[in-house]
């Protein structure tokens, strides 16, 4: 029997999982539900006017998104921080990428299907429950302008929260987030002497892998990236998530020898 992938093995394995946990995912799934009620009944009552655009649809998608994505991943590993429930979750007849895999099927995979399929419905039937004097368009997952970098961010953060939920013990998603936001803090810190170390002039603002703003002078100056830009995005998000999905793969074995 192969000692990484079987298909009956892990078949087995995601059914005993299905069946021990479908009680806490149907829990989630119901507040998941509510939340997305919440939100969106709180930004469409609050405008007497109109409806909410397009743009703000997508914003409240990419935010619910990343917070209840992320905090559900912090969670998939949680068996192995609980000294009850680790040696019988460590010594479970499974190889390290069967258990694994079944973690990131559940909580990027499954999760993300999940989302996608109850979002677009209950923004229509809330944004419906009003009558608009005008004609609204409602959030499309088919045919919406952006969905792919909101999901491609998502994979990202995934695979940090990842990271997060095989390295740490207890309170997964708190040390996860601090660390996030630390790092990001000190990116932001950083990315402006260099610059300014790189074009040799006293900047204004930088973002990083966005725009430079800068006074030569009088005269005030933008430099914005290319078109090849989102191309590099891509690629640069792509291989992180890569990289730190290895990461925790690696760190799930240790944790199993």
């Amino acid at each position: 029997m192969n000692n990484i992938f079987n298909a009956k093995r892990f078949g087995r394995l995601f059914i005993k999982h299905s069946t021990e946990h479908y009680k806490s995912y149907l829990m989630s799934f119901g507040v998941l539900v509510g939340v997305l009620s919440l939100g969106i009944g709180f930004f469409t009552y609050i405008n007497n006017d109109e409806p909410m655009n397009i743009a703000l649809q997508t914003g409240i998608f990419a935010i619910i998104l990343m917070l209840a994505g992320t905090m559900f991943t912090s969670n998939i590993f949680s068996d192995i921080g609980d000294k009850k429930k680790a040696i019988p979750a460590l010594t479970l007849p499974a190889s390290h990428f069967e258990k694994y895999l079944l973690g990131w099927l559940y909580s990027y995979v499954i999760f993300q299907l999940v989302f996608l399929a109850v979002y677009p419905p209950i923004i229509a039937i809330i944004l419906n429950t009003r009558h608009w004097p005008v004609r609204f368009e409602v959030f499309n997952v088919f045919h919406q302008r952006g969905l792919g970098s909101v999901l491609l961010v998502f994979a990202m953060m995934h695979a940090i929260a990842m990271c997060g939920a095989i390295f740490f013990n207890k309170l997964h998603f708190i040390k996860t987030a601090f660390i996030f936001f630390i790092g990001v803090m000190l990116l932001m810190l950083a990315n402006t002497p260099i610059i300014e170390m790189l074009i040799g002039r006293d900047i204004v603002a930088a973002v990083p892998f966005a725009q430079v703003n800068f006074y030569e002078g009088h005269d005030f100056f933008s430099i914005v990236p290319s078109g090849n830009m989102d191309a590099f995005f891509t690629c640069l998000t792509t291989g992180l998530a890569v990289i730190l999905w290895a990461a925790a793969y690696f760190r799930l074995k240790e944790k199993q020898v």
